[in-house]
């Protein structure tokens, strides 16, 4: 189960990589969500990654998979 805020942030992360083609960088997360600070988009990252609802690729920008998506955004699965 994700936190309201947790789920805010992937429901951003599909939406925007479906508009792009492109995961969103951490400013754009942090302002598109009124977050305080990158260190914030980061740790809720994490924890999306950790959780296993996406997947980082490290040492690329952006590189962001999604693998589970939100509840609102189901129904393609």
């Amino acid at each position: 189960m994700l936190t309201r805020r947790q789920n805010e942030v992937l429901s951003f992360l599909v939406a925007h990589i479906e508009a792009h083609g492109f995961a969103p960088s951490y400013d754009e997360i942090a302002q598109a969500l009124n977050m305080g600070s990158k260190s914030g988009v980061h740790h809720i990252l994490r924890q999306l990654d950790e959780r296993g609802h996406i997947r980082r690729l490290p040492g690329r920008a952006r590189a962001i998979e999604i693998i589970r998506r939100p509840m609102a955004h189901r129904g393609a699965e």
